[in-house]
């Protein structure tokens, strides 16, 4: 097993999920870094990025059964079982979540959904069920079934990547400067870039909505009127 003792001492450390307001290092900067990899090490991250951070495309293919396929295929060739793990975690939770949002939406039945992992069979067979029948085996669904029903899409998503980030470094702190460090690491990075932008995203929306709600307030109205009466 190879050791990446200079390469994982010159990662800066990132903090906690819900402080990250900037990332302490760029994509540019992080990838320099990378080169200190071997050839099929670096590889094994880029495989293992790809499969965990899937586009908003792919997700929204899911039903797609030659895609699920394909993620198949592509984790067999990760060597590292407990990053292997982390990536289907990351799949299957993110198939559960589709199958709720499917059935809120009425798109499909059960009999299309083709979903990643070992719940598939278990939401195709209690599909009417409010939960698929995990809530006690996956008591984390209970907090973010409300936010789906009230399609609370963002808390959702940042709710979510808490707790992938969670597992992500349980798991790099369970090595030690290894490939296993690095790729939670990198992983870790990209769930950090997705909370920044969607907190920026958040605030956008949110001020939008400000904007509305007080341009359409009687006051404001009758001022705004008069101030284009006397530009005229």
């Amino acid at each position: 097993m190879t050791r990446y003792y200079t390469l994982v001492t010159a990662l800066p450390n990132l903090p906690p999920l819900a402080e990250c307001k900037q990332l302490p290092i760029s994509r540019i900067a992080l990838d320099k870094r990378l080169t200190m990899l071997s050839d099929n090490d670096l590889l094994q991250l880029q495989l293992a990025e790809k499969l965990y951070h899937q586009s908003e495309l792919s997700l929204e293919n899911l039903p797609d059964k030659p895609l699920i396929l394909d993620w198949q295929r592509k984790l067999e060739k990760i060597t590292s079982q407990p990053i292997r793990e982390r990536i289907c975690s990351r799949l299957e939770w993110q198939s559960l979540l589709a199958a709720l949002r499917y059935r809120q939406e009425g798109r499909i039945g059960p009999e299309s959904f083709h979903g990643f992992g070992r719940w598939t069979g278990i939401i195709r067979h209690n599909w009417h069920d409010p939960l698929f029948g995990l809530d006690t085996a996956l008591p984390f669904l209970n907090q973010l079934q409300p936010l789906l029903s009230k399609r609370h899409s963002g808390e959702l998503e940042q709710q979510l990547n808490t707790f992938l980030w969670k597992d992500l470094l349980f798991v790099e702190r369970s090595f030690q400067f290894t490939l296993e460090t690095v790729i939670c690491f990198v992983l870790r990075w990209g769930l950090a870039e997705q909370h920044i932008k969607s907190d920026a995203s958040l605030a956008l929306d949110s001020f939008k909505r400000m904007s509305e709600q007080l341009l359409g307030t009687p006051a404001i109205t009758q001022h705004l009127e008069s101030a284009f009466e006397e530009l005229s």
